[in-house]
């Protein structure tokens, strides 16, 4: 890819670009010769755009902005001028379901989800692809905060590509996993230290999130940072990208991913028979797949870098 992208596109927006997603697609973006326009909601806040500024081509071709999700307008700076938007950021607090929607070409990052359950919350497929969708009525009907969660990204992803239809936008969505890997940011990425904190028992909360992750699809997906990363930059390059792609190198479950990060840190975990599951739903990908799409890394490789970051940092201590 030469200096100017591909398909012309030349300026592109990164929302939420202090994120753990946005960051590294900044990177990746400057890499391939784009310029970027990366919005945070405090560009002052050093933690969030030092290392930003200090990846190669910052200097000559980033630019941040300020931005939030829950003001009105204050995005329009920030995308005057760009020929693609990534929408990557998420709002903060209880309004989940708040979605920014912008011009041109918007590449929306785990907005919806796919779930292999009916409404009445029972197992309707076995396997998971750009056709099924989260069913709104039973999530509604939960407690637990991870299927409102679910529910909120289902609802923003449906009216992003409604908007879109209605207004003639090439608009296209990416269904992601878990993403772990290493991170670029000075403070630790959530999602991904905290996967193998919880799974090797060091986070009740948040493996109790998977357990019920697990519960909902059928199986834990898993995908490398920088895979998720060049997926967004791949689809927005290809001329006839549309509509829905689930980005999944790999779907396990939980004992499985136990099993994995056990045998890599050397350690002895207690498996639980209902960490398993009685009817396993596969994660397909073949859409994105037979577009011509290739994942760069495996399971493995992917849970390898993400404890090796984590070791590094000092989040994770042996």
């Amino acid at each position: 890819m030469g200096s100017e992208g591909m398909n012309g596109v030349r300026v592109v927006c990164v929302t939420g670009g202090g994120g753990y997603i946005g960051s590294w697609l900044v990177k990746n973006l400057l890499q391939g010769g784009y310029t970027v326009h990366a919005t945070l909601r405090d560009p002052g806040d050093r933690t969030k755009c030092g290392p930003l500024m200090a990846l190669a081509g910052a200097q000559e071709r980033l630019k941040l902005f300020q931005a939030d999700l829950l003001e009105e307008g204050s995005f329009d700076s920030a995308v005057e001028g760009c020929q693609g938007v990534f929408h990557v950021a998420g709002p903060m607090g209880a309004q989940e379901n708040t979605l920014v929607i912008t011009d041109l070409f918007i590449s929306n990052h785990k907005l919806g989800y796919s779930c292999p359950l009916d409404e009445k919350g029972e197992l309707c497929s076995s396997f998971r692809d750009e056709s099924c969708w989260s069913p709104l009525n039973f999530l509604k009907s939960q407690t637990n905060r991870l299927a409102w969660y679910m529910a909120a990204k289902t609802l923003a992803e449906q009216e992003a590509l409604k908007y879109g239809a209605h207004n003639k936008l090439d608009l296209v969505t990416i269904l992601p996993p878990t993403v772990v890997g290493p991170w670029l940011t000075s403070t630790p990425a959530f999602t991904s230290s905290q996967t193998i904190l919880a799974l090797i028992g060091e986070n009740d909360m948040y493996y109790k999130a998977f357990k019920f992750a697990q519960f909902l699809t059928g199986s834990i997906g898993i995908v490398h940072i920088d895979d998720i990363c060049n997926a967004h930059i791949f689809l927005m390059e290809h001329p006839t990208a549309q509509g829905r792609h689930i980005c999944c190198t790999d779907s396990r479950s939980l004992n499985s991913l136990k099993k994995c990060v056990a045998k890599q840190l050397n350690l002895s975990l207690k498996f639980d028979e209902e960490d398993s599951v009685t009817q396993y739903v596969s994660v397909s990908s073949k859409k994105l797949l037979d577009m011509g799409f290739t994942y760069k890394y495996d399971l493995e490789e992917a849970f390898k870098e993400t404890i090796d970051c984590a070791i590094q940092k000092g989040i994770l201590k042996l």
